[in-house]
């Protein structure tokens, strides 16, 4: 099994077409359905089930697919990193990060690249579920994200509160002439956009503020990103109730964020990283964050 079979088998189940995948990769049709027969020999199972006038994936190969994507993407950050190794650039570290708090990561990744231009940072963007999973494993040096994804009790992270800010209410501004935000029944008239139930954090926090304010928001379309819920609005899919930070994501011309006043609207901002640090870069990188926010709590 190579690199090759495995791109070659992942464009197969994109394109469900031996003859597209053959024209991707400038191959013939015939080199690209040996060399997935091939692999399927390795593997001891069909991946891939052929017909004269239709390609689909067996179930084998709908499972093995999950695991060729990761096995590229760690192929990837693996030879990254030696190259890095080998040019003198020993450093490392990984952050993962809320698209909400991209404005912050943005100031201190500059700052340190600056410093410190030898240094490789990887950094993964992820959302609700995806960000609790990997706290919850502590695989990244550093996080930025909000205080109520990390665990009340945990001696494996130590985090700052680096800022705080009030959930916004985003909303089509054709939508604008019929909502009061001080008559909140006027919001309630209109479909909400939302995060998934999974990111079970914002989503609580955002039911708890309409229900504090008599409203049971009707919610139309569920999305997995932020940036995914400022096309939603400007769609005129509906209303969504997001930090404001995501409107540093290159908002929508037609969608405008009305700050929403109370305390069960506050939204805190942490960077958070690993108690027993082992690495320097990433305490450097650390540092920098925190020196760049106005830091309201260590915990």
């Amino acid at each position: 099994m190579d690199m090759q079979q495995l791109k070659l088998f992942l464009s197969i189940s994109r394109t469900l077409s031996f003859t597209r995948t053959a024209e991707e990769f400038f191959m013939t049709q015939p080199t690209v359905s040996n060399r997935i027969r091939a692999l399927e020999e390795e593997l001891g199972a069909a991946l891939i089930q052929r017909s004269p006038h239709h390609v689909s994936l067996t179930a084998a190969g709908t499972a093995f697919s999950e695991y060729a994507a990761s096995i590229l993407e760690l192929e990837a950050a693996a030879t990254m990193r030696l190259r890095n190794l080998g040019a003198d650039r020993p450093g490392y570290v990984r952050v993962a990060m809320l698209s909400s708090a991209a404005p912050h990561f943005s100031r201190a990744l500059k700052e340190f690249s600056r410093r410190y231009p030898k240094v490789q940072v990887d950094v993964e963007m992820l959302e609700g579920s995806e960000m609790l999973r990997a706290i919850s494993r502590t695989d990244f040096d550093l996080y930025f994200a909000n205080e109520p994804m990390l665990p009340r009790q945990t001696g494996k992270l130590t985090y700052a509160v680096t800022g705080v800010s009030q959930l916004h209410l985003f909303v089509n501004k054709a939508d604008l002439p019929s909502i009061d935000m001080e008559d909140w029944s006027t919001i309630g008239r209109h479909p909400f956009v939302s995060m998934q139930a999974s990111d079970f954090t914002l989503s609580s926090q955002i039911e708890r503020v309409c229900q504090n304010r008599g409203v049971k928001p009707e919610i139309m379309n569920y999305y997995n990103r932020a940036d995914m819920l400022l096309l939603g609005v400007d769609s005129g899919a509906g209303v969504a109730i997001l930090p404001p930070e995501v409107a540093a994501l290159k908002c929508p011309e037609n969608v405008t964020a009305l700050p929403i006043p109370g305390d069960d609207a506050a939204l805190r901002s942490v960077v958070a990283w690993k108690t027993e640090s082992d690495n320097a870069e990433a305490d450097r990188f650390r540092d920098i964050a925190l020196a760049q926010s106005r830091v309201v709590r260590t915990q």
